[in-house]
């Protein structure tokens, strides 16, 4: 409606006093929100929230708004709270082994988010040699294991126990089930013959020569580093491959105690077949009678049924206790653990025990600024025998000792009877000396990232590890050997103290988007220092102070001291290269300089490349509709060896003593030992690599197979010498050994449901190893057995030439016995009963000429095959581990054949039991041929059953209405269960002669054992 005014002064004043008021309301507006401004930018929006996933509630799960610097993580139950900022409504959550997921919050202040697991894990970050690379752009050969897929509990005190048959060409072999004991790994089988041959461990950035003593609780995961382009930025300690152990640092939410508790039993597996004490009473008279010697046991000898190695052995424990502190928040982790392990051996009078302490923290000061620390400490004990697989080894004792005599007299004293010649008790030997030996370990490193600009960091790493070891032995008056000379004690003390620090740049850079770049410039300083001190005495007037008051001793009984020290300084670089993230390059190189080595060749250099390409989006790959990833891969590269003894290539010189007069004084004084080499060098392995990654179905199945070739020249060899020289033998640098393989990996998601769940992993491994050069001078490389018996000495039973596999075993080849009658031309002087040998050159004579190759020591193939099922609250983890295409000499056998073992009473009898493959008196009396031949030679391929695990979990509903208890979990495992092998002797993975030139020998080895095992793990919050 339009108002007309009669009088146009009036409408106009009304007009200006309107828009007055207008104004004046306006202005009041403005100021209103001018002061709630302030208010309104307070009053954000706050979503709440939970992630989980199928099984629960996830912890430290990170949520971001997206586009906004603002984050937070999930608690203990899965929840988090986050206050928006600015207009994005948009969370993206992840979590590590899980697809990153957007969520949309509009018109929502409370969310549950779901994650799906990432079956495709290339985006999954690995550590790396000075570094860490994503999953999917790993350019060289690396296995990687995570803790859960490590074997714990029961026995398992070490790395390498923990990861055998979890990584594809890393072979793990227990040479011994002693408590305690020690393993020998190799990756891609050994590079050296006279040097070690196991791999660098690199525990937390620190090079530890303990790595392989590691808790296995306390382990988050673990690389292993295989080929040339992974290790050779460790130089001079990488050829024999690199073991990078990173353990547990905490995790994002609460504060989270778990504690696991456990005991089980052991229970022996190796039982020979022995005579009863009538039966080898009978046999030994039967023999004495055939020789035309009067029998040693009369009719009136009172026979005794003594089981001496059941006397020996036990079903014994171990217990297991492990107890965990972690927390976590953006900026801050820590972890904090404890773990005593507790093993009574099988073997009466053997015992380990070890205490374990770890700190690990890393704190984030500011956006610019990470440091981090790392502390671990260990205590342990053993009382032990000794296992050197000789007839100083209890075990011998307990096998070969008469069955027909009894053990004690009735007064309980030790029932000493007359073998060989010597009066004994293998019960005493066994019980009766003192073999102790204790170690403390402490280890600690301190680690600072500091980013200098965008893309370039600094990264310090400082640290040190002092090692001690005390050993003491006594002999005691309650033995033969030790009432002769009043009791015998002696103490050893060792000790190994090193510092590192390591420098380091990494500068990462992008060129028009299409070009990554990081370069790695940095330098590592090293110094170890050994020391040794041995003393002994003899004559005590009482076995109660044992090793522990040596000056009470009458006599000295030798002594020594040693120190040694060595420097290394180490010069490293890295360039990776990633173009459109397909083609991928990788580029290393390092300069070692060792106190080790003289001046002439102190220097050792490594360069290695690898080439990648991802073929998973080129048209033609995704036409087949097959591959959710395909990269190929290849490296090649140099690495090296440096383990030899300090200064070796100076002559060094020990005590020497010498009658100078007609007075008969010993004159004590030096003389030199080693001759100098000033041109000893490095130990060099080229390798060469090709891979293919490769992914199915989305990722639920994931493969890789590699295929290598390395040669190693210039091996730290000892060569013999004219004598001209004063010396037998000498260091030098000669010889070559060839390694050839196949790897193959296979990990598979087969069931993957809310309830049920199934996977499996696959390990498979060939590799063909032989010598292709011994050095200068050298034509062959012999290892001798110890001596089987007291009569008896050791014989050649390996040989290594040019051209053939180490770990040859050498002998003769059996034939049977001569029988009744039979003229064996070979053998004109053998008769009837005597072991029949193959003339294998066909010269009509049985001498050494005659023996050959009878099979090699080192496995061909290994394979590991696990299967882990979960279905609601049940876990079910099935692990096989095997070896196969290779043999063992079982010496026990063979002792055991000549003496008290049940097969004895199918040896040969003339005119009554010809028909047997089993001489009339064993091998020893023989003039021809050798107690190593074929007959004992067996095939010791296996497939076992390592570890069974049974879990419940019970369901978290009810622990709701507690407010600590979280969760519990009770389990059994049993570990080496089950094996299938047609090997007869102590166990197909046992080896006392595990030198780098191979030759497995089964004599005297601590008896094999199954693990059976009931725990129960709590975690509380």
């Amino acid at each position: 409606m339009i108002k007309i005014y009669s009088n146009p002064d009036q409408g106009f004043s009304k007009h200006i006093y309107l828009r007055r008021q207008i104004n004046s309301l306006f202005k009041l507006i403005c100021c209103c929100l001018l002061l709630l401004l302030p208010a309104l930018a307070n009053a954000q929006t706050t979503i709440s929230g939970s992630v989980k996933d199928k099984d629960g509630p996830v912890i430290g799960a990170t949520v971001i708004q997206k586009g906004v610097k603002n984050t937070t993580t999930t608690d203990v139950n899965g929840k988090f709270k986050i206050t928006l900022k600015g207009s994005s409504t948009v969370l993206v959550v992840s979590y590590v082994g899980y697809r990153p997921q957007e969520v949309s919050i509009s018109g929502s202040s409370d969310v549950t988010i779901t994650l799906q697991e990432d079956l495709n894990k290339l985006n999954e970050v690995v550590v790396v040699g000075y570094g860490t690379v994503k999953k999917g752009n790993i350019t060289g050969s690396v296995s990687s294991i995570k803790s859960d897929d490590l074997t714990l509990g029961g026995t398992t005190t070490n790395i390498g126990q923990a990861i055998q048959g979890k990584a594809a060409g890393v072979q793990v072999q227990q040479t011994s089930f002693a408590p305690g004991s020690g393993i020998n790994i190799t990756v891609r089988g050994g590079n050296s013959i006279n040097t070690s041959t196991s791999p660098l461990y690199v525990v937390d950035g620190f090079i530890s020569d303990n790595g392989n003593q590691v808790n296995p609780n306390d382990v988050e995961d673990i690389q292993v580093l295989k080929d040339a382009s992974a290790t050779a930025i460790y130089g001079a300690r990488g050829g024999n491959g690199v073991v990078l152990i990173t353990t547990k640092k905490g995790k994002n939410g609460k504060v989270s105690l778990d504690a696991d508790i456990s005991g089980g039993t052991q229970y022996l597996t190796y039982k020979p077949d022995l005579l009863t004490g009538q039966q080898y009473t009978d046999i030994q008279n039967a023999t004495a009678l055939e020789d035309g010697k009067p029998q040693p046991y009369p009719s009136s000898f009172q026979v005794a049924n003594t089981n001496w190695l059941k006397l020996a052995t036990r079903n014994a424990t171990v217990q297991n206790q492990s107890i965990s502190l972690s927390s976590g928040d953006q900026n801050s982790k820590i972890y904090v653990a404890g773990n005593h392990i507790k093993q009574v051996g099988v073997l009466q009078h053997t015992g380990y025990e070890r205490y374990t302490a770890r700190i690990g923290a890393e704190k984030t000061m500011n956006e610019n600024l990470k440091i981090s620390a790392n502390f671990y400490g260990a205590s342990s004990s053993s009382t032990l025998q000794s296992y050197s697989g000789d007839i100083t080894a209890p075990l011998f004792s307990l096998l070969t000792a008469p069955p027909n005599v009894k053990p004690y007299n009735a007064d309980g004293t030790y029932n000493y009877y007359v073998t060989q010649g010597t009066k004994t008790n293998a019960l005493a030997g066994l019980l009766e000396p003192t073999n102790n030996s204790g170690n403390k370990l402490v280890n600690a490193n301190i680690g600072l990232d500091y980013k200098i600009i965008n893309g370039l960091t600094y990264h310090l790493t400082a640290g040190t590890e002092y090692s001690q070891t005390t050993a003491g032995q006594y002999l005691p008056t309650t033995t033969i050997a030790g009432a002769k000379q009043g009791g015998v004690a002696t103490e050893q003390s060792s000790s190994a103290f090193r510092w590192i620090v390591e420098n380091y740049f990494t500068y990462k850079f992008n060129i028009a988007k299409d070009h990554d770049f990081t370069v790695l410039l940095g330098t590592s300083n090293q110094k170890d220092v050994t020391e040794g001190l041995s003393a002994g005495a003899k004559g005590f007037s009482t076995d109660a102070f044992l090793y522990y008051n040596l000056g009470a001793g009458s006599l000295v009984n030798g002594y020594g001291s040693s120190k040694a020290e060595a420097m290394l300084t180490s010069y490293f670089t890295r360039f990776n290269y990633a173009y459109k993230d397909k083609l991928l390059a990788s580029f290393s190189y390092r300069d070692d300089r060792s106190s080790n080595f003289g001046s002439n060749k102190r220097s050792g250099f490594f360069p290695a490349g690898a080439i990648a390409y991802k073929l998973t989006d080129d048209d033609f790959i995704k036409d087949l509709n097959t591959f959710s990833n395909l990269k190929a891969r290849v490296s090649y590269g140099v690495t090296g060896n440096d383990r030899i003894p300090a200064s070796l290539y100076l002559s060094t010189f020990g005590p020497y003593g010498v009658v100078l007069n007609e007075t008969g004084n010993l004159q004590t004084g030096i003389e030199p030992k080693t001759l100098a080499n000033p041109n000893l060098k490095w130990e060099s392995t080229r390798q060469f690599d090709v891979g293919l990654d490769m992914g199915f179905a989305n990722g639920r199945i994931n493969a890789s197979i590699d295929y290598y070739s390395k040669k190693t020249t210039d091996l730290l060899i000892q060569i013999p010498i004219g004598q001209q020289w004063g010396f037998s033998n000498q260091y030098v640098n000669g010889g070559a050994i060839q390694n050839r393989g196949i790897e193959l990996s296979v990990n598979t998601n087969n069931v993957r449901g809310k309830d049920l769940s199934w996977n499996s992993t696959v390990t498979f491994a060939y590799n063909k190893q032989k010598a292709l050069d011994l050095g200068p001078g050298v034509t062959v490389i012999s290892t001798n057995t110890a001596n089987p018996s007291g009569t008896v000495s050791g014989q050649e039973f390996t040989r290594v030439v040019p051209g053939i596999e180490l770990g040859e075993l050498y002998g003769y080849v059996y034939e049977g016995v001569v029988k009744t009658g039979e003229k064996y031309a070979p053998q004109p002087n053998s008769k009837a009963g005597d072991p029949k040998y193959k003339d294998v050159n066909g010269d009509g004579v049985i001498t050494p000429a005659d023996r050959t190759y009878l099979g090699n020591s080192n496995p061909h193939y290994m394979a590991g095959f696990g299967n882990d099922f979960h279905y609601k609250g049940i876990d079910l983890g099935i692990f096989f581990q095997g070896a196969f295409d290779y043999y063992l000499y079982n010496m026990n056998a063979m002792v055991l054949e000549s003496t008290t073992g049940a097969a004895a009473l199918n040896r040969f009898v003339v005119g009554k039991n010809e028909n047997t493959p089993i001489p009339r008196e064993g091998y020893y009396l023989s003039t021809y041929g050798s107690y190593v031949n074929s007959r004992f030679v067996e095939n010791a391929s296996y497939v076992r059953l390592k570890s069974l695990t049974l879990a419940y979990n019970f369901p978290a509903s009810l622990f709701q209405h507690l407010k600590i208890l979280q969760g519990i979990r009770v389990y059994a495992e049993a570990q080496n269960l089950w094996t299938i092998t047609g090997y007869k002797g102590t166990d197909p993975e046992v080896n006392v002669h595990s030198g780098a030139t191979g030759g497995g020998l089964d004599f005297n080895s601590f008896p094999a054992f199954r693990t059976i095992t009931f725990g129960i793990k709590a975690s509380i919050h």
